[in-house]
């Protein structure tokens, strides 16, 4: 199975009059934002909807109202090209525990119409990268919570997507892990839109842009930036 193709564009999310309900209850009201190339923090109080905001963008739940929009082109037509270009890191997932790390990551890359053979030697790096290359061969189910952490980001950053959706990615991390993850997501935003929710954003360097999510609505938070 061959590589998705990629554009060539350089690559956005836009965001317009978005809004999510759960019922009656609204969590996002009207939200419109550009989320360029690069890496974007989200903040907020806690249940303020910064992981539904990124579940709207990794297409994981769909809108109440409103229009995405990946490299111009909306969804729901575009949401094929979107995942294609798409790596997730949600904050809870229930791993396949029978299966070894160099197993599971195999199994995402035939999920995301990767070559088996390439995505096999990138997937090998990134353990590697992630102080699990030892592990790869062990079984999901003996991992520490901190260990699974990082396998589940090692699955989005497979096929170099040219969006990354990460909830919580350093969450359960020592400092070393929190290092070596924020070194591959620093790498990555120097080509893809990375959107991301974290409490440690200092264990990520370089440029990036914090906006703030409460009471529905999205806004940047003045001098931030860097």
């Amino acid at each position: 199975m061959s590589d998705p193709v990629m554009s060539d564009t350089t690559p956005s999310l836009r965001l317009e009059d978005v809004s999510r309900r759960y019922g009656r209850k609204p969590v996002l009201q009207d939200v419109s934002h550009t989320f360029p190339r690069g890496l974007t923090l989200l903040t907020g109080p806690s249940g303020a909807g910064k992981s539904t905001l990124l579940r709207l963008c990794a297409t994981a739940e769909r809108p109440s109202a409103g229009t995405l929009y990946w490299e111009g082109k909306a969804l729901p037509g575009a949401r094929g090209q979107l995942r294609r270009s798409l790596g997730y890191a949600p904050q809870a997932v229930d791993l396949p525990e029978d299966l070894t790390a160099r197993e599971f990551g195999l199994h995402m890359a035939a999920l995301k119409g990767l070559n088996t053979r390439d995505a096999d030697a990138q997937f090998r790096m990134l353990l590697d990268a992630l102080n699990l290359g030892s592990d790869a061969n062990g079984r999901i189910s003996t991992f520490s919570g901190g260990m699974r952490r990082r396998l589940v980001f090692a699955q989005a950053l497979l096929g170099s997507p040219r969006l990354l959706a990460l909830d919580e990615p350093t969450a359960e991390l020592d400092g070393e892990s929190r290092e070596r993850v924020g070194a591959l997501i620093s790498r990555a935003a120097q080509t893809a839109v990375v959107i991301m929710t974290s409490h440690l954003a200092d264990s990520i360097s370089g440029g990036r842009t914090v906006l703030r999510v409460e009471g529905g609505k999205l806004a940047p938070v003045a001098g931030a930036s860097a």
